[in-house]
């Protein structure tokens, strides 16, 4: 009798095992997050032909209601709080700076007005420092300067303030 109990007890432990979910993992440079509050919104980060700043090689793109947003990183020089700004097409603005054409009107430069950005690990650990090429990406993101960002817009929308959590990991090339 014993020994059936102890042969449930290890199935039972061996069924919820596997059914626990596993921590999806990947470079930072191919992570895709879904905003918890709006499955719609889709937030890629990824290695833009130019830094966009110092503090890392990295910066995002939200793709949201058939609009594509640009976001770069950066971070303050004294107490370590790091900031997302939107800016332009990054990817265009290296072309044309490549090229030797003048800049177009889109591009600016990032617009970071206080917009601070918060990376967890799974749990919940607060990472202190910007995703770099290589490094592993984050689980989750806190930034409500993305949506302010894109409220501020034209056309107007409304992403709500909510957890970014990892969804998955892209090719390297996709945009």
């Amino acid at each position: 009798m014993r020994f059936w109990i102890i042969a449930a007890a290890l199935a039972a432990a061996g069924c919820a095992a596997q059914s626990a979910p596993r921590t999806l993992t990947c470079a930072a440079e191919r992570a895709v997050y879904l905003n918890r509050a709006e499955p719609g919104a889709r937030l890629r980060v990824f290695k833009p032909p130019h830094a966009q700043s110092a503090a890392s090689d990295l910066a995002a793109i939200v793709d949201f209601e058939g609009e594509r947003y640009w976001f770069a990183f950066t971070a303050s020089q004294g107490y370590s709080r790091n900031y997302i700004g939107r800016t332009g097409d990054m990817i265009e603005a290296a072309r044309r700076e490549d090229s030797g054409e003048d800049a177009d009107d889109e591009h600016r430069e990032p617009e970071f007005d206080g917009s601070e950005i918060s990376f967890f690990d799974a749990s919940y650990g607060v990472i202190e420092t910007l995703p770099q090429t290589g490094a592993p990406a984050p689980a989750h993101i806190y930034a409500s300067g993305i949506g302010s960002a894109i409220w501020y817009s034209i056309p107007r929308r409304s992403i709500p303030i909510a957890m970014w959590d990892l969804a998955e990991c892209a090719p390297n090339a996709q945009l």
